[in-house]
């Protein structure tokens, strides 16, 4: 698996929190503040600076970003998406990985014959989801557990169980 410097997704911020530009932001840093010590950025590059106010029970956190003393410029920036260079972040240890090491990975079968490429991984609240699109090009979606997936290397994703007619 190549490691290249390349921005990471990490968080967005979902909405705005008070009169004063606060900012709810989604974290997805394993601890969630652990994303306000990080250097980030939005997809054109724009530095981020986040000041946690909380954390709510949910997790989500209350912000201040840039400074911003606005609601209406607040506003602006809603589903935001926020990044960081994956060099900032910590090192992974040997059975572990960064989502975003997997996209474009080769997935095979156990014989390892290719079956098709990682397009994403998704967490739509119910558990990771693999999005793989097919050899003949068409795309499914798979629970990104274990059972369908018991081998991840750095060249390839084994897939165990797939039944997608």
């Amino acid at each position: 698996m190549q490691i290249i410097d390349k921005l990471i997704f990490v968080g967005f911020i979902s909405s705005c929190s008070g009169i004063k530009g606060d900012v709810t932001v989604k974290s997805y840093t394993a601890n969630p503040q652990d994303i306000c010590k990080l250097p980030l950025f939005t997809q054109d590059n724009t530095k981020v600076n986040l000041k946690l106010i909380r954390q709510n029970s949910n997790g989500d956190l209350i912000c201040k970003l840039n400074d911003i003393s606005d609601r209406n410029i607040a506003e602006t920036l809603v589903k935001q998406k926020l990044y960081c260079h994956r060099s900032c972040l910590p090192k992974v240890k040997a059975d572990e990985f960064y989502i975003e090491d997997l996209k474009d990975l080769k997935v095979t079968d156990e014989a390892g014959d290719k079956i098709g490429t990682v397009l994403g991984i998704y967490n739509f609240g119910a558990g990771d989801i693999i999005e793989i699109k097919l050899e003949d090009n068409k795309t499914i979606m798979l629970p990104f557990d274990n059972n369908f997936f018991p081998l991840i290397t750095a060249e390839h994703v084994v897939c165990t169980k797939l039944d997608y007619d």
